[in-house]
C-alpha cells in the first residue's frame, strides 16, 4: 500500500522549505548555547563545592581550637577552693536579699525583742482604754 500524505495525494511528500530548516537550526543553536551556559554554571558550582570540601577540615579544626580556648578561659575565670584568694558564692541566701549586713538574732536578743513588743502592746492597750473613757 502506498503512503498517503495529509493532503490525500499518493506519493507526494510534505513540502519543506529552506525557512523551516533555518528556523529549526536557529532553535537548535539557541538550545545548544543555553546548554553550554548551563554547563559552565555547573562547572563553576562544582569548583566552589570542591573548594569548600577542601577548606572544611581547616574550618573544623579552627572551630575546635576556639572552643578549647573558651573552655580554658572559663576555667581560669571561675573561682575554686584551691585559689585561696576567692571564695565561692554563699548560696544559702537568695540573691533578692540585700546585703546590708542583716543577720539572724541570737536567742537572748529574740527574748528581749519579744518582751519589748509585749510591753509596747500593753502601753498601746492602756492608751486605747484611756481614750475610750475620755469620749463623751
Amino acid at each position: 500500500m502506498a503512503f498517503r500524505s495529509p493532503s490525500n495525494h499518493r506519493g507526494s511528500r510534505p513540502v519543506t522549505s529552506a525557512s523551516t530548516h533555518a528556523e529549526s537550526r536557529s532553535r537548535l543553536d539557541r538550545d545548544l548555547e543555553d546548554l553550554r551556559k548551563r554547563e559552565l554554571e555547573l562547572r563553576k558550582l562544582e569548583e566552589k563545592m570542591k573548594q569548600r570540601v577542601e577548606d572544611l577540615p581547616k574550618e573544623v579544626a579552627e572551630k575546635a581550637r576556639r572552643q578549647e580556648e573558651m573552655i580554658k578561659l572559663r576555667a581560669i575565670a571561675t573561682a575554686t577552693y584551691a585559689d585561696g584568694l576567692s571564695r565561692p558564692r554563699d548560696k544559702r541566701h537568695s540573691p533578692s536579699t540585700s546585703s546590708t549586713g542583716s543577720r539572724r538574732m541570737t536567742k537572748p536578743e529574740e527574748r528581749s525583742a519579744r518582751l519589748q513588743f509585749l510591753l509596747l502592746c500593753a502601753v498601746l492597750a492602756m492608751i486605747m482604754v484611756l481614750l475610750w473613757k475620755s469620749l463623751p
